[in-house]
């Protein structure tokens, strides 16, 4: 079974959304016997992020500074720990070039060990509007199912947008919106344009198991798990952990999934030592 987590989250700041610190983490997944844990704490800025969650953040400055923070507090931590260590982000991809020119600025400050793509925000067309996906009772109350849906249409295109950005070491909860979103028979060809664009570009996904929790499904599904382990695409499994009891959770009832569908690429930590 997998020894290592990569996509977990703290209470960096006092406003992030882990409910344990990072030395917490790492001593509990010491006593797992894991061999690694990364810790990789949301990143959300756009000029247009929605002010709905002290993790949003619309002002550049303001995110470079939090980040440079957590980076510091994480690699702090680790310093009392045997265990390898490491610190990511879980980035919120935009495909406008404003975004991607603030990003890439800010990157070159911030001394990640790797990155993952990850979309929690449905969108308009231009980034004007965007709602996250956990707070939907901020959408306009005029709004019409048609604007309803082509919003929804391009949080599926921010996916198959952020795998082709080049930006990231690995993709998140590849259709994770059916957390808050009822599927419906138009996500089956989005599902599908994921796949091909994983496939296209061997860019690797997380079996999310965080899923199990909430909907008793891992992220992706079943049927496009099954196709991408098919495609060879490489995988690795993700706890998505909010807190010290997270931690690993599922991941057995994961890696049989994983056996079923013959899965034969997966991701060690190797990768982090490029």
């Amino acid at each position: 079974m997998q020894k290592f987590t990569l996509h977990c989250h703290t209470h960096a700041l006092g406003c992030f959304d882990g409910r344990n610190t990072a030395d917490e983490m790492i001593s509990r997944a010491e006593e797992l016997g894991f061999e690694g844990i990364g810790i990789s704490n949301h990143f959300c800025w756009h000029p247009n992020a929605p002010q709905c969650s002290p993790m949003f953040i619309n002002d550049e400055n303001k995110a470079l500074d939090m980040h440079l923070r957590i980076i510091d507090e994480v690699k702090t931590a680790a310093l009392n720990h045997k265990i390898k260590v490491y610190v990511g982000a879980e980035v919120d991809f935009f495909p406008s070039a404003v975004w991607r020119k603030g990003f890439e600025k800010m990157l070159q400050k911030l001394n990640y060990d790797y990155l993952i793509g990850s979309n929690h925000f449905i969108r308009s067309e231009d980034e004007s509007q965007i709602y996250n996906l956990y707070h939907l009772d901020l959408l306009p109350p005029n709004l019409k199912p048609e604007e309803f849906k082509e919003l929804v249409q391009q949080h599926w295109n921010n996916v198959v947008y952020t795998i082709e950005s080049g930006y990231f070491d690995f993709l998140a909860h590849p259709d994770y919106c059916v957390i808050k979103i009822p599927d419906v028979p138009e996500f089956e060809e989005n599902r599908w344009k994921v796949i091909e664009a994983l496939d296209k570009y061997k860019m690797p996904f997380e079996v999310n198991t965080s899923g199990y929790n909430r909907i008793d499904m891992q992220h992706p599904c079943d049927w496009m798990l099954e196709e991408l382990c098919k495609r060879r695409v490489p995988t690795l499994l993700s706890d998505d952990a909010h807190s010290v009891e997270m931690l690993g959770q599922h991941f057995e009832r994961a890696e049989n999934l994983l056996q079923k569908f013959d899965c034969k690429k997966r991701l060690s930590l190797k990768f982090l030592e490029k």
